[in-house]
């Protein structure tokens, strides 16, 4: 087995590593590509990445995506607000997009990309697209030839580029069959294996959700010190571990945005809440943090889609990498340890008090109510 950390300590475009991989994979795929997204916005790279996926289909090879289709609010709301890939949402839909429009920072982007652009790729006839409905997923994962196989946080979208995320590429048939059999449940979860497939898995009219009682079982067992990087987070249960473990002497470390791109009245809200009720020390960083990953104790770490969120935690699909392997755990903390390095510690509480408590609010219920 070969496992690659898609990034590196001072990258100046965090997420050209993981997209150059993609589309060589693409480009030098033999017979399958699946790949299972949240947002797919028509920009560069979702067009590059179309654009690399029409020729492999051209090849003759078979391609199946499966799309999130809530995700679609963030494509219209966000940045050039242009899906790539052609769906309608219902009048009600864009009348609520529209309603909630207000707790999201203005990000226009304007260009002359094409919302559906991706129509040219559905037409193929060895392309399948499954549009996820009924619950909600979050995962983010390419499959290449049931060998190689990239997940972790980033979204097919340009300004991942200027985003801190962690996405793992391992090559081995071995896992990736271990990977589809964990997908649909098939087997449980070994927690000492040098990497481990977690899921939080909805679909198929299941209800299991791994994640979080993992992250609580790993915070409730950490000895010395554990590591957080979080784009989103406060879900109470998790914020209350957090808590605990800070205050049986844990040194415990938050790595949050200065400014996220969505959900930041709710993150300083919760922030401010650990902050006040333990010794945990909160950092926050100039670059947006889209990173999902915890570190327990510098031996083990816990990475890929799920924020620490009332979404992640108990509503949507989600895949985190459970790693052991001391190599791949050392490459994540080189990347971990800089991060925190150039972010501002938080050293009076009233920093984080600058939030807006009716925004958090919203926000919260948002996740609470499953939209």
């Amino acid at each position: 087995m070969k496992t690659t950390l898609l990034h590196e300590v001072n990258e100046p475009d965090g997420a050209e590593k993981t997209f150059s991989k993609v589309i060589e994979l693409i480009n030098s795929a033999k017979s399958s590509i699946i790949i299972h997204m949240y947002v797919w916005r028509s920009d560069n790279i979702g067009n590059a990445i179309g654009d690399a996926l029409c020729d492999a289909a051209d090849r003759g090879i078979k391609i199946q995506i499966k799309k999130e289709w809530s995700a679609m609010m963030y494509e219209w709301i966000e940045m050039n607000q242009k899906s790539y890939l052609p769906s309608k949402p219902s009048i009600l839909t864009k009348l609520w997009w529209k309603i909630i429009r207000p707790t999201f920072p203005n990000t226009f982007v304007k260009d002359d990309y094409i919302s559906g652009a991706g129509s040219k790729l559905l037409e193929k006839k060895n392309v399948s697209i499954e549009w996820i409905k009924k619950v909600k997923t979050h995962q983010k994962y390419y499959l290449f030839d049931n060998k190689h196989l990239i997940t972790g946080s980033i979204n097919i979208e340009d300004r991942h580029r200027k985003y801190f995320d962690y996405m793992v590429h391992i090559e081995s048939k071995e896992m990736s069959n271990r990977f589809k059999s964990r997908l649909k449940g098939d087997v449980e979860y070994v927690k000492d294996q040098d990497i481990e497939f977690i899921f939080n898995q909805p679909m198929n009219n299941e209800n299991r959700f791994e994640i979080k009682p993992l992250i609580i079982e790993l915070i409730d067992q950490a000895k010395n010190d554990i590591y957080i990087e979080a784009a989103y987070i406060g879900d109470h249960d998790i914020d209350e571990a957090i808590i605990k473990a800070a205050n049986r002497k844990v040194e415990v470390s938050i790595l949050i945005s200065e400014q996220a791109n969505i959900g930041n009245d709710n993150n300083y809200r919760r922030a401010e809440k650990i902050m006040n009720e333990s010794s945990a020390k909160i950092y926050l960083s100039k670059k947006m943090i889209h990173s999902k990953m915890l570190v327990f104790d510098r031996k083990i770490v816990m990475s890929g889609s799920a924020n620490l969120s009332i979404f992640s935690m108990n509503n949507a699909g989600e895949l985190n990498l459970l790693i052991r392997n001391s190599k791949l755990v050392d490459d994540f903390l080189k990347i971990a340890d800089w991060r925190k390095s150039v972010s501002m510690k938080v050293d009076k509480l009233k920093t984080l008090k600058s939030y807006n408590k009716i925004i958090a609010f919203l926000q919260e219920l948002h996740q609470k109510l499953k939209l």
